[in-house]
């Protein structure tokens, strides 16, 4: 593994950890110092509306300033959003409007980081799907470890301090980046104008069927992925088992699946041809899912079955990170990879409702499995549709060494 790809891996697993203990000490900060809910609400949604805002609109800014630039740019920018919620408050004083604002920073902050981590992947000189299969797992682990340790710090030392220390994370990985990763490449055309450039985007990506189906396959599974895990695993764990911890189980589990399956196709993945990888990882982290979690299995077979299945998972963004690269220009790389991921997030809102009515009208164990066979309907696609065949396709532009 050489420097470039050591510095970019290690800035994505430390970004990682800051942006997840983040999510736990900002409303923490806020129901502890006004012991308000309405409030701490108010401010994760703000958080939440800067990241969708920012995964839509800043990969213009990417491709025309350069990946490595926008990498330390948008980590810096989210340090001092962080660092100042506790300077504030110890100095001059926090209002609410102030507060929400930098929440909005701070979610606007994250998604242009990673993108412009993503597009620096060629520069590394390394095989797309390896480089990406690091990125992906040390990505994984630092949203599975970062929100327990955001909560261990916090009862250690306060929401301050840990807020603080997860302004000198994104600080570490915005060096990182700076003075270790080779600069990427820019647009050549800035004369365009910014809404141009955005359009741009949209074309490009209604242009590529595949490219355009990924992004409805996606958006679709993660709505319903969503649906399982934010609304239907808890409401299993309240009204069926009585337990919260096998909840938090659950979701580690699938998490840890998650990360082993990306550092295996890190290791193995050059040797599978995409399309049967792709369908199969699919079909096996999707489906089964729903039907594990509703046939209330004892707690350590299911927190095992998930794991196992997740890891199926883990294959699926690194190789999907290696058809982008394969099929999308390099000056045009920032906003279809945002594009891309905007149409894959947007749905998800909509999976929560989806699972929370179908749980009221017709219970919880019939919404699991409903979900679950309209998750399979959508995995089928590959095998019934030819474009899927285009993930085997040889690459339309040229990349770094393969």
């Amino acid at each position: 593994m050489n420097r470039a790809l050591i510095a970019l891996v290690s800035s994505t697993a430390i970004s990682s950890v800051g942006a997840a203990m983040t999510l736990v000490a900002v409303p923490w900060f806020v129901l502890d110092t006004t012991g308000s809910g309405a409030q701490t609400g108010m401010v994760a949604a703000a958080e939440a509306v800067g990241l969708l805002l920012s995964v839509a609109l800043a990969g213009p800014l990417v491709d025309r300033y350069g990946g490595r630039r926008m990498s330390v740019l948008a980590d810096l920018f989210t340090a001092a959003a962080v660092a100042a919620i506790p300077l504030a408050h110890s100095t001059i004083g926090l209002s609410l409007p102030v507060l929400l604002v930098l929440s909005l920073a701070i979610g606007a902050g994250r998604s242009p980081a990673r993108t412009a981590k993503q597009v620096l992947l060629p520069v590394t000189g390394v095989r797309i799907e390896r480089g990406a299969s690091a990125q992906e797992a040390v990505q994984r682990l630092g949203d599975l470890l970062g929100a327990p340790a955001g909560g261990v710090l916090i009862a250690v030392l306060s929401p301050p301090p840990v807020l603080l220390l997860d302004a000198a994370t994104l600080v570490l990985a915005a060096a990182l980046v700076g003075f270790f990763v080779p600069r990427g490449q820019t647009s050549s055309r800035r004369g365009s104008g910014y809404l141009q450039e955005l359009r741009e985007s949209v074309v490009a990506l209604r242009r590529d069927r595949l490219l355009l189906a990924v992004c409805l396959m996606c958006a679709a599974t993660n709505a319903l992925g969503i649906g399982l895990f934010t609304v239907l695993l808890p409401a299993y764990g309240t009204l069926v088992w009585h337990d919260s911890t096998l909840v938090g189980l659950v979701i580690a589990g699938s998490g840890a699946g998650g990360v082993l399956g990306s550092l295996l196709f890190g290791w193995l993945g050059r040797r599978w041809r995409r399309w049967p990888t792709y369908t199969l990882c699919f079909l096996l982290c999707g489906p089964p899912a729903f039907v594990l979690i509703a046939a209330d299995l004892p707690p350590a077979v299911l927190v095992a079955a998930i794991a196992l299945t997740a890891m199926a998972n883990g294959p699926l963004n690194p190789l999907l990170a290696a058809v982008k690269f394969d099929r999308v220009r390099p000056e045009l790389r920032g906003r279809v990879f945002g594009a891309i991921s905007s149409v894959a997030l947007a749905a998800m809102p909509l999976g929560n409702l989806l699972a929370g009515v179908l749980m009221d009208l017709a219970g919880l164990t019939a919404a699991s499995l409903a979900l679950g066979g309209a998750y399979l309907l959508i995995t089928l696609c590959p095998l019934l549709f030819r474009v899927w065949r285009q993930l085997d396709a040889p690459p339309l532009v040229e990349l770094a060494p393969r």
